[in-house]
Order: C-alpha cells, then sequence, then structure tokens
C-alpha cells in the first residue's frame, strides 16, 4: 500500500508496499465534504474545481473498494462505509500531522478537538457556559461549533460531521437517531413561553387567545424549524382556539426577540433567552399554563465514535459535572 502526499509540488510517500497509491489530500478532501455538506462548497474550501474535487473523491473510493457518498439521495450523505471511514480518515491524519511535527523536532499539540453541532438558540444561551465548564475541567481542549438547526444536526451527527450533538427533544418531536446506534444525556428542561411587551400598565399587550374581530399579531418560526413545530404542538393541544395574523417569521429565536420586545406582536420564546427581559419587564407572559410547553435539552453522541475527548466530555456530563446553568442574563 502506499499513502503519499504533494508538498511543494512533490509527493511524498509515507507508506510502501504493492497497489496504488492513496493521497492523503483525498483524505483531506473526503473529510471537508462531510463537513460542508456540498461538494461545491467543499471544493471551494479546499481551493479546487468542483471537478477536480469530484475526481478526488471518486479517486479515494475507486482506492478503497466501496462507495462513500450515497449518489441516491439529494445532498451529501454518507453510506455506512463511509460513516465508519470517516473516523479512521480523522485519526489518520491526526497521527500523521503529529508525527511529521515530531520528525521535525516540534512537540505534537496535546489538545484535541472535538465537534459539536449545536441547535442555533442554545448555541446562544446553554452551551457557552457549558463549554467555560468543560474547559475548566478538562483544560486543554479545542472545540468547533457549528450551529445548525435541529435536523441539520441530527444529520451531521448521523453521517459523521459532529462528535456531539446538543439538540432539542419532545416526545411528540423526536430527533430520528436509532437508540442502537446513538446514546443521550438530559441536561436540562427548556420551557416554549408565549411572550409579549407590556403595556402602560404591566400587562401583556397582546394577550392568547385573540378574538376573530382582533386577531394577534403572531411573530412566528419559519416554516419546518424546530421550534416551529413545537409552536404548532402547542396549538393543537391547547382547548381554545387562537385568532392570529401572521406578520412576521424568522428561524432564529434572538430575531424574534427582537420584535417581541419592541410590540410587533406575540412569540413563543424559550425561557433560557428571555430571563434578562422577563426580569427586567421588559417581556411579560401572555398567557397561562395551556400555551406552554417543555422541551428537554439533549446531548448526543455515536456509540461508533472513538475520540477519547468525546468519552470525556460525555463523562462530564454524566456524573453532573455542569450542576447549574444561568442563563439569559
Amino acid at each position: 500500500m502506499h499513502i503519499s502526499h504533494k508538498i511543494a509540488g512533490k509527493t511524498h510517500n509515507l507508506a510502501a508496499g504493492g497497489g496504488a497509491k492513496m493521497q492523503i489530500e483525498w483524505l483531506e478532501d473526503f473529510l471537508t465534504l462531510t463537513d460542508a455538506r456540498a461538494f461545491s462548497r467543499a471544493a471551494e474550501r479546499r481551493n479546487v474545481s468542483q471537478p477536480t474535487f469530484s475526481r478526488h473523491i471518486q479517486a479515494l473510493e475507486d482506492w478503497l473498494g466501496v462507495e462513500l457518498i450515497d449518489r441516491h439521495t439529494q445532498g451529501v450523505h454518507l453510506t455506512s462505509a463511509g460513516r465508519i471511514f470517516r473516523g479512521f480518515a480523522a485519526d489518520l491524519l491526526r497521527r500523521t500531522y503529529d508525527m511529521r511535527n515530531v520528525l521535525r523536532g516540534q512537540s505534537p499539540g496535546t489538545a484535541e478537538t472535538v465537534r459539536f453541532a449545536v441547535a442555533h438558540t442554545l448555541s446562544l444561551t446553554y452551551f457557552p457556559h457549558w463549554l467555560s465548564a468543560l474547559k475548566r475541567s478538562l483544560g486543554n481542549l479545542v472545540v468547533r461549533v457549528g450551529a445548525v438547526n435541529v435536523s441539520e444536526g441530527a444529520s451531521a451527527l448521523t453521517e459523521g460531521g459532529a462528535d456531539l450533538l446538543l439538540n432539542y427533544h419532545h416526545p411528540q418531536l423526536p430527533a430520528l437517531l436509532a437508540a442502537d446506534r446513538f446514546q443521550h444525556l438530559v441536561l436540562a428542561t427548556e420551557r416554549m413561553l408565549p411572550c409579549s411587551a407590556p403595556d402602560r400598565d404591566g400587562r401583556p399587550r397582546y394577550r392568547l387567545p385573540g378574538g376573530a374581530d382582533a386577531p394577534i399579531a403572531l411573530l412566528a418560526y419559519s416554516s419546518g424549524t424546530y421550534l416551529a413545530h413545537a409552536v404548532e404542538m402547542i396549538l393543537l393541544g391547547a382547548n381554545q382556539r387562537c385568532h392570529f395574523e401572521r406578520s412576521f417569521d424568522t428561524h432564529m429565536s434572538e430575531a424574534l426577540k427582537a420584535m417581541v420586545v419592541e410590540g410587533h406582536g406575540l412569540g413563543w420564546l424559550p425561557e433560557s433567552c428571555i430571563g434578562k427581559e422577563l426580569g427586567e419587564k421588559r417581556l411579560v407572559l401572555a398567557g397561562g399554563v395551556q400555551w406552554i410547553c417543555a422541551l428537554e435539552v439533549r446531548l448526543y453522541r455515536s456509540l461508533e465514535n472513538a475520540n477519547p475527548m468525546v468519552d470525556r466530555i460525555w463523562n462530564f456530563f454524566r456524573d453532573g459535572g455542569v450542576h447549574a446553568v444561568k442563563t439569559g442574563q
């Protein structure tokens, strides 16, 4: 077997034997593709044309003798072989670069990189505090964080694009992650609260359920997002009909919060992102308990992931490493 890498225009063999050469840049291309999740974006990141990039991926598959990318589906989805090979490729590259540093008389880095996929809202509320606690406890920790919607996060974890996933969960809105392949921990409970700016007397300017002759201006989440589904679930489960006039939509809870604070309408917001506004009375609840639902904040990992730092982080959370988190301050 040959493994080669092009440095300064030359091809360097890292292992020798019979058969064709396999270049390290193919592994780098493959890992970039699993992260970018699109051939065009991955080619741009690697600074090559898309046809050249595609040929590299095909050459890697030919060398391995298996398909890594499922070309029967839209988007970039790994085959089962691709998911298995991804961890091996990442480990091989890390070891190769460390060995190169040793041979050059440099000490290899001691930090382990862990890739988190984090739901957009959680990336602004819970995660920064938890990451600080992790770094205080585990020391030299390098983290790459991708803010994603819930379905993107599940796909990233499934296809090896993330080591850990921090996501919302509700029994009626589950992430489709098979229990025999993925573990989860429940780290917190998040409430979705109907909110409004107050009037001069401190009462909600907009209040559920509204009326047929005076519909409420609804500030909503974009159709198809997880929090939009959560709001729809609340409305379907309530024993009253609401009267709305949809006037705004966004996929970002922070953008929706800004609109609610300015008095443009009523919107449901995760409790973790409005603690400060509720405390300062810039937001008030616009309905009772029937209009509220609880979501779990879950940490997921794949049982196929062999990164030792993932195990350390998992054990930190499992053993109660974070006992209290202040959010929305």
